[in-house]
């Protein structure tokens, strides 16, 4: 099969016919019919998330069940499925107890490219073993655990849910994980991906005045045309300062989903007393940020890390969202780009030129 190798940080992928084996138990080979570009997947290709190459990324991932392993219960050969970027085992203590988002066993072997056993489905023609981030979408098919995939309906197109793999199912997270109350002022640092899917789902969930903060004027247009009463533009105004202004001391909750030092901090700093910040962008693994701790016990500031959403149980929960057009995935698309294209719609992501692209294989 064909699929977009990355083989040395900072360098272009390249497109290379390799061999996948057959699916091992409860894993499952998806045909890809269309795969998101998120930044993560950057972070990937620049080293910042340090999977060893040879890898192939894409982790929102949308197809057509191939084959299925031994003791696959939940999909069967010709389901359409959307999968999620995190893979839940079902049997960790994080999972049995509902919190499969953080499944330990998942969590071992995410940024070693492998599967739950340590070993990968993909190689090179001479043999050298390839790795996965998330998934591998990135090609022409795929190798997953089957709890990682949720049934399409028929009457639902796959190229426009493919991105509740990640950008869908990271806001459903963060927004729960919030605890929204009706009414409530919340802001939203960032504009990408998971920042408009957080204005759509917090207009779903009865979320009063929503705030997008960003740097781009089109897509603070598009946060306002999906659901945010109010822009920042943060290059252009003390963001903090409008912030408090605006609301009369901050936001009752600030979600942030930019993952720069800047940008968390711009939250802790600019939510009110008492506030909740939430925290799902995701910086380089090695990143650290200084906190003003006095401020923060002295506010009674919560901070909450949020790991995206559970997919058994809320990704179909998405999936009804779309279906009533509470939250359209298809608006954070921007462009659709063929597997041999997919260095353009990298370099367009890195400029922040686009939001969302689809690769299709």
């Amino acid at each position: 099969m064909r699929a977009a190798v990355l083989f040395n940080y900072k360098e272009p992928l390249k497109i290379e016919d390799i061999e996948i084996d057959d699916p091992k138990e409860n894993e499952v080979m998806v045909q890809i019919v269309a795969t998101g570009l998120c930044h993560s997947d950057v972070n990937v290709f620049v080293g910042a998330t340090p999977v060893p190459p040879p890898v192939v990324a894409g982790h929102e991932i949308a197809g057509i069940v191939k084959k299925v392993g031994p003791n696959v219960t939940r999909v069967k050969p010709g389901d359409r499925v959307i999968s999620a970027f995190i893979h839940p085992c079902g049997k960790c203590r994080n999972c049995i107890s509902g919190h499969e988002n953080l499944c330990e066993t998942f969590s071992s072997v995410r940024l070693k490219g492998t599967m739950f056993d340590g070993t990968t489905r993909l190689r090179l023609k001479n043999g050298t073993p390839v790795r996965t981030f998330l998934g591998g979408g990135f090609a022409e098919y795929a190798i997953v655990h089957e709890n990682a995939l949720t049934v399409v309906p028929q009457d639902m197109n796959l190229e426009k849910v493919a991105v509740l793999g990640c950008a869908g199912i990271t806001g459903y997270g963060a927004v729960n994980s919030a605890k929204i109350e009706p009414g409530e002022t919340v802001a939203v640092i960032g504009v990408g991906g998971v920042g408009l899917s957080v204005i759509q789902l917090l207009k779903a969930s009865g979320a009063g005045r929503i705030i997008a903060l960003g740097t781009k004027k089109w897509k603070l247009e598009k946060a306002m045309e999906l659901g945010a009463t109010d822009v920042i533009n943060t290059k252009e105004t003390d963001p903090i300062k409008a912030l408090k202004e605006m609301t009369g001391g901050g936001p009752d909750v600030v979600i942030e989903a930019g993952g720069t030092q800047e940008t968390i901090q711009m939250a802790i700093e600019g939510v009110r007393i008492g506030g909740r910040v939430v925290l799902v962008g995701l910086p380089p693994v090695s990143a650290q940020i200084p906190l003003r701790i006095a401020m923060i016990v002295r506010n009674g500031i919560q901070i909450i890390g949020n790991y995206g959403g559970r997919p058994r149980i809320d990704m179909p929960r998405l999936l009804e969202l779309v279906k009533t057009g509470k939250y359209d995935p298809s608006k954070l698309v921007t462009g659709r780009y063929k597997l041999e294209e997919i260095n353009e719609a990298v370099k367009l992501l890195e400029e922040g030129e686009a939001i969302r692209s689809l690769i299709i294989p």
